[in-house]
């Protein structure tokens, strides 16, 4: 891992974050604030954006689901899923998701911050994005119940992105509408990811120009 990276996030995430701004940009329907009231009763749970190393550049893993009966069948996604009473905290929570569903040592991952925590209105979900890295290559191991296929991302294919693409969505009823996405390796990034990811972005922005 370059390490001008993990100390660039490290600093970077404790200062102020792009949060709704960047949000806003990806969201699906151009809503990303919710009152209080409507997260009252919503589940907790978090994702791992892990930083690791391959082929000499930085990368960060993403999974697509399989096909199931759930609003967010097939779609591409980050680890991870909703908290568990056994769970330490929130970054446990994503750690513990991360080895579950695709094999990440928990133990060798730093956990280096969190993005803004994003509110699902769909599934009802809280999501606390959680920052780590970890110094090698995973030997990626897929729980085929939870990942169709493992999606490792270079971090040059998200900071390079200049504006987010548009892509028509279908859903269960037969409706369609048009939502922002990301376009990677022939994979569509939408909703909640898309919007995490675009906080990402955002957040390496003044890494980006300076190299």
């Amino acid at each position: 891992m370059n390490d001008s990276l993990v100390k660039y996030l490290k600093t970077r995430l404790q200062e102020d974050l792009p949060g709704a701004k960047a949000h806003l940009e990806a969201a699906p329907f151009r809503r990303a604030n919710f009152d209080k009231n409507e997260l009252l009763g919503a589940k907790e749970s978090a994702v791992l954006i892990l930083f690791y190393h391959k082929a000499n550049n930085p990368h960060i893993v993403l999974m697509q689901r399989p096909k199931y009966d759930g609003v967010h069948s097939g779609q591409v996604a980050l680890p991870g899923g909703k908290v568990e009473k056994s769970d330490k905290d929130i970054f446990h929570t994503a750690l513990r998701e991360a080895n579950e569903e695709v094999g990440i040592v928990m133990e060798d991952v730093e956990v280096i911050g969190q993005l803004t925590q994003i509110y699902i209105p769909v599934s009802n979900f809280k999501v606390a994005p959680v920052v780590g890295f970890i110094d090698y290559c995973p030997d990626f191991i897929l729980d085929e119940h939870e990942v169709e296929e493992l999606i490792e991302l270079e971090v040059s294919d998200l900071t390079g992105v200049k504006e987010l693409n548009e892509t028509s969505i279908k859903l269960d009823n037969n409706s369609v509408f048009k939502t922002p996405c990301f376009n990677f390796k022939e994979k569509i990034v939408w909703g909640a990811t898309a919007i995490m990811l675009n906080e990402l972005r955002w957040v390496l922005a003044d890494y980006s120009k300076s190299l």
